[in-house]
């Protein structure tokens, strides 16, 4: 880096974001999810309640939590790259007015892998 040089260019943005796609998407959706979930309609305590159930559900039901993720990431992975941006699309505006669903697949996939860790710990 330059040491006169302050700030990111829209460049090195753009390249970034070209690199890692995914991992930036995934951040932009749990920071809306975040925000929104707390100013929004439904508020924080519905959020945490949606988490927990989606945890417990991925804790009981591992093997059916596990095919669904991998179902839907398939699906997602097999479109061409317009219907990926819609679907990205979509889950931003889920984000945005139902927050809570966002906290239950986290909740789900979070419950899955703490039924892996239990199970490698006991082995």
């Amino acid at each position: 880096m330059d040491g006169n040089k302050k700030g990111v260019s829209v460049k090195e943005i753009e390249e970034f974001t070209k690199k890692h796609r995914y991992e930036v998407f995934f951040c932009a959706l749990f920071v809306l999810t975040c925000i929104f979930s707390i100013f929004g309609h439904f508020g924080g305590g519905w959020s945490i309640f949606f988490a927990m159930g989606g945890a417990v559900l991925g804790i009981i039901f591992p093997t059916k939590t596990d095919s669904l993720v991998k179902m839907v990431f398939k699906f997602i992975f097999k479109q061409d790259k317009t219907i990926q941006i819609i679907l990205g699309a979509v889950s931003l505006i889920l984000a945005i007015f139902l927050p809570f669903v966002i906290f239950l697949i986290v909740g789900l996939v979070g419950g899955r892998m703490m039924n892996i860790m239990a199970v490698d710990s006991s082995k």
